[in-house]
């Protein structure tokens, strides 16, 4: 009984604590709210699945035993700056499109990649996102292996869950910004959207260059 209350605390409070980093602002809400303007909802699922695949590969290698690794600045900067250009590279190809297409901006896609492999980009262009898995996530991991496989995975699914439902939320919103009554403020915010991609992009590499 203590064991069964100890895992649904864990996956209840590590969902509590997902949901409230997920809804902060950052480039993958901007991607989603993109993406699924222009293509559906749906998208929304496909980014953040790559999100949580890569949280699915850090865990293992944090439980491995290779924290001290992933902390290595080099690491650390390494991935967050190819992650940055990607940031880059999306946020002038949307705005790219959004300029060839004039008004047809159903035709424009700021994606020309696998999504799964752009929310996992996406995750890692932010230095952020690693340092807090090695620093809260890790002492959720702490709690979670002493529930052995069902603790982890118990923390695993409440923390990916609260990035699914939140994400589709902002996927339904992005949709619904392509609604005809909303033309000139959905193409104004497709502008804005590009431009943010371009300021995470160049505010993570400022990060990482200037640490």
């Amino acid at each position: 009984m203590v064991r069964s209350t100890g895992i649904l605390n864990l996956f209840i409070t590590s969902f509590i604590v997902g949901f409230s980093g997920a809804s902060a602002p950052g480039p993958m809400m901007t991607m989603v709210i993109t993406q699924c303007s222009l293509k559906g909802w749906k998208d929304s699922i496909k980014i953040v699945f790559g999100h949580s695949i890569l949280e699915g590969i850090l865990i293992l290698l944090l439980l491995l035993g290779l924290q001290p690794f992933l902390q290595n600045p080099i690491f650390v900067k390494s991935f967050s700056f190819l992650g940055s250009l990607f940031l880059l590279y999306m946020g002038v190809s949307l705005f790219v499109s959004l300029i060839k297409s004039n008004l047809d901006i159903k035709n424009s896609d700021p994606v020309k990649i696998s999504l799964p492999l752009a929310g996992a980009l996406v995750s890692l262009s932010n230095p952020y996102w690693l340092i807090w898995w090695i620093t809260v996530g890790v002492t959720f991991l702490g709690q979670a292996r002493s529930f052995f496989i069902l603790g982890i995975l118990s923390f695993y699914i409440g923390h990916i869950l609260s990035d699914f439902v939140w994400y589709i939320f902002i996927g339904f919103i992005g949709q619904g910004l392509s609604l005809p009554f909303w033309k000139r403020l959905y193409k104004i915010i497709l502008y804005l959207a590009s431009f943010s991609l371009v300021f995470f992009g160049v505010y993570f590499l400022k990060y990482i260059i200037l640490g």
